[in-house]
C-alpha cells in the first residue's frame, strides 16, 4: 500500500514541476492526434494548421502496472507490498474532441492477499478484464501549446477471476496453523497432536477457492463487473508518442475474489463490503494514424498579426489587398491600393506626362499619345529581321566559367545577345536523379532555367547558328542526353521551338565572337559546391557568389553549384573566393564521364588520396558562414516623422537604427542577433519595457534582407 501511494505523490510532484516549465519548452505542439479549431484566438491567426476532428485516427497503447488488492482477506490487517502483483495493459484510444477521449483497454494480471493470524488465510487470483474509459484532460484550462496533460477517467469494465489458496504442501499434506506460529500436518487440538510433523509453506497457490467452498456457496460465477475510477498524467514526448502515469480503482460487483464474504462462519466472516483493487500503471502510446507532426511556425501570432497588417509602401492599403505595392510617398492610391489613373491609359497620374490622353488612344512610355506615324514607325522597328534598327543592348551577366581553348575565363565577362539558342539537356518537374544529376553535371556549360509551369529546364551552349547548335546537340545525343533538342532561349528564361518567324530574328554571326567550343566527354569538369538546403533560397543568398546551377534532388533537397572549370587550380581559385565572401565550407568536386569522380584521382597529385563520400546527401548541409546571418527587430516604418508619443518611445531605446527604404519609408530597426530566440527576447522586452507593441522579427544575410525563415533555415 505504501508503495502505491508512494508512486501517486512522485507523479503529482511530477506533473507540477512539468506544469511550471512547460512555458519553457522551445518547440511545445499541440498534444492531438488531430489538429482542432484555435479556440480563444482573438486574432484568428495560429501557427499550425488545424482540421475538424475525424474518428479514424487511433491511439495504441500498452504497458505494465502493479495491482493491489482491497477486500477480506488482510482489510483489517497489515499490508505488506510483498501482496501487490503484476499486470499489463493493452489499449485503443480515440480523441473525440480537444477535451475528451474514449479508450477500449483490456487488462491482464494477478492479485494475491495473505493474513498470518488468527485466520491464516490466503489467495491468489489471475484476472483479466475488458472495458471502456471516458477520459478529460482540462483542456479548457491549460495553455493550447504544452507537453503534459493531467486526467481523470471513469467508465465500466467486464471482468475474469480465477483464485486459488495455498492449502496444501507439495505433497498433499493440509497446513494446520497452530498458536506458537508452526504449521503442522495434523490440528493443534487432535488427540494425536503430539505426533504431528512440522510443515513448511511452499507458496504454490493449488487449490480452487470456489471448489473448496462449494458446500457453502455453492458454483458461484467468476466473473463481473467494475466501475474504473482514476486519475494520471499524459507526457508527450514527441509527436506520436506520449508516456501516460496513472492510479485507477476498480470497483467490483462481487465479494468472490478472495472467497471471504460475510456468509463465512466464525473467524473466517468476511465484511459486507464489495472487493476491489488499486491499478497502479504506466502506458507508452502511438498515434496510429499521424503520419506527419504538426507544423509550429518559429513566427508567434502576433509576429504573424503583424506581417498580415503590414503596409510596406505606406499607402494606408495593407500588403495582403494591396495590387499595387511599391507605390512612392504621397502618391494618391485607390481602394486597391493603386496610384489613380485618370485617364485610364495604364499610367498613373503622377508619372503621366498627358494626363488627360484622349480615351481609347495607345500612349508611349511616357503616357503620350502617339500619332498614326509614330505608331507605324515603331511597328517596323519592333517586326525588324533585318537589323536595321535594332542594336545589340541586351546583356546577360555572369556566364558558365569555364577555361581551355575558346572559352573565356571571366565570371563577369558580358556576352551581347538578343535571342540565342541551346541545347535542352532535360527537364524535371520533381527532383533529378542522382545518376541523371552527375551527367547534367559533367557538361561544363550547363546552366538551369525555371519555367512558368514551375518545372526546371537544364540547358548547355549558346548559338547564333542553326547549324552550331544542331552540331552541338547530336555531341550531346552522343555523349548520354539521347533527347536532346535545340531551343530557342528567351530573354525571360523561358524556352520555344526554333520556328521560322523566331529564327528570322536571330542574326547568322556569332554571338560571343568567338568559335564554337568542342566539347569532350572524356574531359573532367571541376565545380564547387556550396550546399544543399531543404528550401529554395532566395537570389539575394548568393548574390555575391555568381551564376549558380540549382538541381533539385529526389529526396526533396536545393543543390546549389558554381559553374564549370577544366583545371583544379581554377576551381580552387573560385573556392578561395568563395570563401572570402562567407561561404566558409564550400568545396570542390569533379566530375567525368557522366559521374562524379574522388578528386584524387584527376587531380594530378594536387589532392592526396582520401575516403571521399560520393553520395548525394540526404539531408541539408550548407557551406553559409552562420555570422554572416542575424535577426533584428522592425520597430516601426513611418511615411513621415514618427507620431510625437512614438518618437518619445523610440528615443528611448538603445542602439535604434533609421533606414530610409528606396519607397521612401523611414524603417526603425533595433537589435542584431545570431539567435531567433534571443531576437524573439528581445522583442517581448520592447513590448514589456518601452510599451512598444507590433513590433516583429526581421532578417539579414550580408546586409541583405531575407525571409525569417530563410534565415532560420541557414541556421540549421
Amino acid at each position: 500500500m505504501k508503495w502505491n501511494w508512494l508512486l501517486i505523490f512522485f507523479l503529482f510532484n511530477l506533473f507540477l514541476v512539468s506544469a511550471q516549465d512547460s512555458t519553457q519548452v522551445p518547440k511545445p505542439y499541440y498534444p492531438y492526434p488531430k489538429y482542432f479549431p484555435p479556440q480563444g484566438n482573438p486574432s484568428g491567426i495560429d501557427s499550425s494548421d488545424f482540421v475538424n476532428p475525424k474518428l479514424g485516427s487511433p491511439t495504441l497503447g500498452i504497458g505494465p502496472g502493479i495491482l493491489t488488492f482491497y477486500g477480506d482477506v488482510a482489510d483489517k490487517f497489515s499490508l505488506s507490498p510483498a501482496q501487490s502483483r503484476l499486470g499489463f495493459n493493452l489499449s485503443v484510444s480515440e480523441h473525440l474532441s480537444r477535451s475528451f477521449e474514449i479508450s477500449a483497454r483490456a487488462m491482464f494480471g494477478s492479485l494475491s492477499g495473505s493474513e498470518k493470524g488468527p485466520r491464516f488465510i490466503n489467495f491468489e487470483s489471475s484476472i483479466r478484464s475488458g472495458g471502456l474509459n471516458l477520459i478529460y484532460n482540462f483542456d479548457r484550462f491549460l495553455p493550447m501549446k504544452r507537453r503534459i496533460d493531467p486526467f481523470l477517467l471513469s467508465g465500466f469494465e467486464y471482468f475474469e477471476f480465477l483464485s486459488k489458496t495455498d492449502v496444501l504442501d507439495k505433497t498433499g499434506n493440509q497446513y494446520h496453523y497452530w498458536s506458537d506460529g508452526s504449521i503442522m500436518n495434523m490440528d493443534e487440538n487432535d488427540p494425536n497432536a503430539a505426533n504431528a510433523i512440522p510443515l513448511s509453506r511452499d507458496y504454490s497457490f493449488e487449490t480452487d477457492i470456489r471448489k473448496w467452498n462449494n458446500p457453502f456457496f455453492g458454483k458461484y460465477p467468476e466473473r463481473s463487473f467494475a466501475v474504473p475510477v482514476g486519475a494520471g498524467v499524459n507526457f508527450h514526448l514527441m509527436p506520436r508518442w506520449n508516456f501516460r502515469l496513472g492510479a485507477t480503482m476498480h470497483f467490483t460487483f462481487t465479494d468472490y475474489i478472495d472467497g471471504i464474504t460475510p456468509d463465512n462462519k466464525g473467524t473466517g466472516k468476511g465484511n459486507s463490503g464489495k472487493d476491489k483493487y488499486l491499478e497502479t500503471y504506466f502506458t507508452l502510446t502511438f498515434d496510429l494514424f499521424n503520419p506527419k507532426p504538426p507544423f509550429i511556425s518559429p513566427l508567434s501570432d502576433e509576429e504573424l498579426l503583424a506581417l498580415a497588417n503590414e503596409d510596406t509602401d505606406g499607402d494606408g492599403v495593407i500588403d495582403f489587398k494591396d495590387s499595387c505595392q511599391g507605390t512612392p510617398a504621397g502618391v494618391t492610391v485607390d481602394a486597391k491600393g493603386c496610384p489613380l489613373d485618370a485617364d485610364g491609359d495604364r499610367f498613373p497620374d503622377y508619372m503621366d506626362k498627358e494626363p488627360n490622353s484622349p480615351l481609347g488612344a495607345i500612349v508611349d512610355d511616357h503616357g503620350v499619345a502617339m500619332s498614326d506615324s509614330t505608331i507605324a514607325k515603331n511597328w517596323r522597328e519592333w517586326s525588324d529581321t533585318a537589323w536595321a534598327y535594332v542594336s545589340y543592348t541586351d546583356t546577360i551577366i555572369n556566364p558558365p566559367a569555364v577555361t581551355g581553348e575558346g572559352w573565356q575565363k571571366g565570371r563577369d565577362a558580358t556576352i551581347v545577345y538578343r535571342r540565342e539558342l541551346v541545347i535542352l539537356l532535360g527537364n524535371y518537374k520533381e527532383g533529378v536523379p542522382p545518376a541523371e544529376m552527375s551527367k547534367l553535371l559533367s557538361v561544363p556549360d550547363v546552366r538551369s532555367s525555371m519555367q512558368s509551369d514551375s518545372s526546371t529546364s537544364y540547358v548547355a551552349g549558346s548559338y547564333s547558328r542553326l547549324k552550331d547548335a544542331e552540331k552541338r546537340r547530336d555531341e550531346m545525343k552522343s555523349s548520354g542526353f539521347p533527347n536532346s533538342k535545340v531551343m530557342v532561349l528567351n530573354k525571360d528564361g523561358s524556352l520555344s521551338e526554333p520556328t521560322a518567324d523566331l529564327l528570322a530574328g536571330i542574326k547568322d554571326h556569332s554571338i560571343n565572337n568567338l568559335p564554337t567550343p568542342v566539347i569532350d566527354s572524356k574531359d573532367v569538369v571541376f565545380r564547387v559546391q556550396l550546399g544543399a538546403f531543404s528550401k529554395k533560397l532566395s537570389s539575394s543568398v548568393f548574390k555575391s557568389a555568381g551564376q549558380m546551377v540549382v538541381l533539385k534532388t529526389e529526396d526533396g533537397l536545393y543543390k546549389y553549384v558554381t559553374g564549370g572549370f577544366y583545371t583544379i587550380q581554377d576551381a580552387l581559385e573560385e573556392r578561395g573566393r568563395l570563401e572570402k565572401k562567407g561561404y566558409n565550407s564550400a568545396f570542390v568536386v569533379a566530375y567525368k564521364a557522366g559521374k562524379r569522380v574522388p578528386l584524387s584521382t584527376v587531380s594530378g597529385g594536387i589532392i592526396t588520396p582520401k575516403n571521399e563520400n560520393l553520395e548525394e546527401p540526404k539531408t541539408p548541409t550548407g557551406s553559409i558562414d552562420k555570422k554572416l546571418v542575424f535577426f533584428s527587430v522592425q520597430i516601426g516604418a513611418f511615411i513621415s516623422d514618427p507620431p510625437a508619443d512614438i518618437a518619445q518611445k523610440l528615443s528611448k531605446i538603445p542602439g535604434i537604427e533609421k533606414k530610409k527604404k528606396s519607397s521612401g519609408i523611414n524603417q526603425y530597426i533595433a537589435g542584431r542577433f545570431q539567435s531567433y530566440d534571443e531576437a524573439k527576447s528581445f522583442r517581448d522586452e520592447l513590448s514589456k519595457k518601452y510599451g512598444i507593441s507590433g513590433a516583429f522579427l526581421i532578417a539579414f544575410f550580408k546586409d541583405e534582407m531575407i525571409p525569417v525563415q530563410e534565415a532560420v533555415e541557414l541556421l540549421k
